[in-house]
């Protein structure tokens, strides 16, 4: 029988609630500090708890580097099934996929500039990141000659539509702090905005985001 209906998440399961939540924690201390200058007594402080601790969840800092990027790829895979899953078009298909992987990317995971940070890790370990890098952006073309044959995408080069969309999503975590006046939601949604109204074959002539209807200016925190 499950414990209390599953209501009580079991031992394993609570785990890796803990290791989750220490990657993402370690993914907002490595976009401050940069992955060189961050070490676990860092990321240890950020929770509260003690090195030790740490180590029941990852061996060494390294370790920690490794699993933000898997779990960036992972949000990308989950995004991109809900927008394969909820849209009609290949265009609504990347839409919506890209908003929810950007919002998860600034919001969730606090701005993780080591996204860019290729050569922080190595051997096999590079190799199956890039490797799974190299897959998402396959899948993302594949969806842009969709979108080209149903009719929803302007005549673009697949290759080259998807370098412009990652290149301006990624770019985010450069310039976006989430003390600033923009939420998450708000940059994600306008920005999506943007760079599909430019691949699509009959844009929109008005932008709904709610960015582009409000004075407030966006302030950098100092």
């Amino acid at each position: 029988m499950s414990r209390w209906a599953n209501a009580v998440p079991d031992r394993e399961t609570q785990l890796e609630n803990k290791r989750k939540a220490i990657i993402r924690e370690a993914a907002k201390v490595f976009n401050r500090r940069g992955s060189h200058g961050t070490t676990l007594d860092d990321v240890a402080e950020r929770l509260g708890v003690t090195k030790a601790a740490l180590y029941r969840y990852v061996r060494n800092k390294n370790d920690l580097l490794y699993a933000c990027h898997e779990e960036a790829m992972e949000i990308a895979r989950e995004c991109m099934d809900r927008g394969e899953a909820e849209g009609r078009t290949g265009r609504e298909k990347i839409e919506i996929g890209m908003k929810g992987y950007l919002r998860e990317m600034i919001g969730a995971m606090g701005v993780p500039v080591l996204i860019l940070e290729e050569n922080t890790l190595t051997g096999e370990r590079a190799r199956r990141i890039i490797g799974l890098r190299d897959a998402f952006e396959a899948r993302m073309r594949r969806l842009v000659e969709e979108g080209i044959a149903d009719g929803s995408i302007a005549q673009v080069n697949p290759k080259l539509a998807i370098f412009m969309l990652l290149g301006a999503v990624h770019w985010v975590t450069k310039w976006y702090s989430p003390k600033g006046v923009w939420t998450a939601d708000d940059v994600s949604d306008a920005l999506i905005e943007m760079v599909m109204r430019g691949l699509s074959a009959a844009p929109s002539p008005a932008l709904t985001a709610r960015i582009h209807h409000t004075t407030v200016p966006f302030k950098r925190p100092k």
